[in-house]
């Protein structure tokens, strides 16, 4: 993942720089003119931004290598006098050949009775509720487009990324920023050879469901996403450029996550991926992780009201950092075992 940091200040001087050409009447010509010194200025900002960027995360790939885990997947463990919860942390998408599984994490799933993911995104209930969430959602239904959002510098940007992937501009013209922003990414994802039938919750639920084992969710697919849908368009366009910018540097940062993830390495993780500065905003950082995992603490904590054992599965990104369900659940007062 990359830094997908705001530049603002850029972009709000080139608005007042507009509006004040406006408001002393200059020629079309001299119109012209500001508004090709305003986008030359937003062009110098976003280059001094990505450098910063670059460095901000070279510094803290250098810090996640230095670091090492236990070799396998973190596993936790939280439990009472009558209940068991192990936490593990999942990539959603892998490449077909890598080798993941461990004893602990194997006993794990033996031992549960049920199986609790993020979501529930595959029974046809959810299919429905996802193409109802999208089509009011996710697309335009105000006969806006999507590059009407965007300035010459962002829709050069996002263009770029597009010509990268063979992805025509059509295509996502329809799309809301976040949605165009999710689906670029996954896209560019997939053309690197990373499989969501690979993916630990595909894996570990074939099994459980193949061994007769119950299922239960953290949230809706509205409480998943609506978060990232109800920012507000400024957001999701900083969201949806900073996506597109990243397009070119193909699987290399995914492949470091997933190598500090197989080896248990939580601290890199969370250099990584669980920080606003590397999920670029405090915002889009909120939205994807840190309110998620407030409510989901609750939700788990309830958990250990009912007897039995449950494997949680969940994305590694809410399990590592300062605002961790780990770290959340510790404040809490609860005694979690683990890396």
């Amino acid at each position: 993942m990359r830094v997908f940091s705001k530049c603002l200040t850029g972009l709000a001087a080139c608005t007042f720089l507009a509006l004040v050409a406006c408001g002393q009447g200059d020629t079309p010509a001299d119109e012209s003119k500001v508004a090709v010194a305003a986008e030359a200025e937003e062009a110098t900002e976003r280059a001094e931004m990505l450098e910063a960027q670059k460095a901000a995360y070279e510094a803290a790939l250098a810090e996640a290598e230095a670091s090492r885990g236990a070799g396998e997947p973190a596993l936790w463990t939280l439990q009472d006098e009558d209940t068991t919860l192990y936490i593990m942390g999942t990539v959603h998408l892998l490449r077909p050949d890598l080798k993941w599984r461990s004893d602990a994490i194997d006993t794990a799933l033996e031992e549960a009775d049920t199986v609790v993911f993020e979501a529930d995104v595959t029974s046809q209930q959810a299919a429905s509720e996802m193409m109802r969430f999208i089509s009011s959602k996710g697309m335009f239904t105000d006969g806006r487009q999507l590059t009407s959002l965007l300035t010459e510098v962002e829709k050069a940007e996002l263009q770029k990324a597009l010509d990268h992937l063979g992805l025509p501009l059509g295509a996502i013209q329809p799309m809301k920023p976040w949605w165009a922003a999710v689906n670029l990414s996954v896209m560019q994802i997939q053309q690197e050879g990373f499989d969501p039938n690979s993916g630990v919750e595909k894996v570990i639920e074939a099994e459980a469901v193949a061994e007769g084992k119950s299922f239960a969710y953290l949230e809706t697919i509205d409480e998943q996403l609506g978060r990232l849908a109800g920012m507000p368009e400024d957001e999701q366009v900083d969201f949806l450029i900073g996506s597109a910018e990243s397009i070119e540097e193909g699987a290399d940062v995914l492949d470091v996550l997933v190598s500090e993830w197989a080896d248990g390495d939580v601290h890199g993780i969370g250099l990584l991926m669980a920080n606003p500065d590397m999920i670029g905003s405090d915002e889009v950082y909120d939205a994807l992780l840190k309110s998620r995992n407030e409510d989901w603490v609750g939700k788990i904590e309830a958990m250990l009201d009912e007897p039995g054992t449950r494997l949680i599965a969940v994305g590694a990104g809410h399990l590592a950092g300062e605002d961790s369900v780990i770290k959340l659940l510790e404040q809490e007062g609860y005694e979690v075992s683990g890396p």
